[in-house]
């Protein structure tokens, strides 16, 4: 997957988890909340989720391209849930649509994606990921 992709990407954080975080390009900047009783808020784990569902919907789109498939309307959903007492920090579902593919075909796309995606292969061993077929 050829991608253009500046050198370095800098983001700087103040105030850590309830802070805000920016980046000096493209005026990105979120203003991060703790999450309440019912998961509600701006976390770390939302924007982890956002940079992992975009990397690893790439990586599909590139890989149903190269087995000649074609899934328009795809999406990607990614549900991050921390967990502090565990040896993996992360628990993480990737729940992919892709309609109009066979589920058998779909799966093997999804397959392959999970192989090739930076954030999936940063992560293999390390975070409890669990793929879903929507």
């Amino acid at each position: 997957m050829k991608t253009t992709l500046p050198s370095i990407a800098e983001t700087l954080s103040q105030g850590g988890r309830t802070g805000t975080v920016e980046t000096a390009e493209n005026g990105f900047n979120l203003q991060l909340t703790e999450a309440d009783d019912n998961g509600q808020g701006l976390t770390p784990e939302h924007l982890f989720g956002a940079a992992w569902a975009a990397c690893f919907h790439s990586a599909v789109l590139h890989c149903a391209k190269q087995t000649k498939l074609h899934v328009e309307g795809s999406t990607v959903t990614a549900r991050v849930k921390l967990q502090s007492d565990n040896e993996k920090p992360f628990e993480v579902e990737l729940r992919a649509s892709l309609p109009g593919l066979a589920e058998d075909k779909a799966r093997h796309v999804l397959a392959l994606a999970h192989e090739m995606c930076p954030y999936s292969q940063a992560t293999r061993g390390r975070v409890s990921v669990k793929i879903t077929l929507n």
